[in-house]
């Protein structure tokens, strides 16, 4: 038994679950753990093209970055209050919480989410919901489809307390202005992918 299961047998979880105080008694060098809704989510190692997709988005996240106001991180955990702290895979957060892990959900603009088969109701619906509640402003739910060579993206806007589409899952050149002005084409993402996968 792996020291990260037998600290989880060891836990209690109280009338509304699990708290981010137990979660940061989870040994670190064990899985991916996140607390939703006071139930601790243990997730399998991402796939190297889960991780590849969440580095290039950030990647042309940070680029289009106008100033020094906000940083751009990856698989970073958001504390949103004392039952919930998910790790999105994308997060566009303070530059004042730099050197903090994890940091709080006040003044994230932007989380996004690359959407696995073991993840696709919690990022699609569950996190929408927490996300919303928590206030994040803007969330994208990524969709890749490794059998039609695609990558779809949805960008979400809050609006009175809940998300509203502003783009319905495009898989062409995605643009938008917020967090700021950027430019994602995803067909040319999904395209470097197939050459991945189907080396010549």
């Amino acid at each position: 038994m792996s020291a990260a299961v037998a600290k989880l047998a060891q836990l209690r979880p109280g009338a509304r679950g699990y708290t981010v105080a137990d979660l940061h008694t989870l040994p670190e060098d064990g899985p991916r753990y996140e607390l939703i809704d006071g139930s601790i989510i243990v997730s399998p190692s991402a796939t190297g093209s889960h991780n590849m997709f969440a580095r290039w988005i950030a990647q042309l996240l940070e680029e289009a970055n106008p100033d020094t106001a906000y940083v751009v991180g990856t698989d970073q955990s958001v504390t949103i209050d004392e039952h919930n702290e998910p790790r999105p895979d994308v997060v566009v957060y303070p530059s004042a919480h730099l050197d903090d892990s994890p940091f709080p959900v006040d003044g994230v603009q932007l989380v996004v989410e690359v959407v696995s088969p073991t993840s696709a109701l919690r990022d699609t619906e569950v996190k929408r919901v927490l996300y919303a509640r928590a206030g994040v402003p803007f969330y994208w739910v990524v969709v890749p489809d490794s059998d039609a060579d695609t990558i779809a993206l949805a960008e979400l806007v809050l609006e009175e307390g809940k998300y509203r589409y502003a783009t319905h899952y495009t898989s062409g050149v995605f643009r938008t202005q917020q967090p700021w002005p950027v430019e994602i084409d995803l067909p040319a993402l999904a395209a470097r992918t197939a050459r991945y996968r189907r080396p010549s």
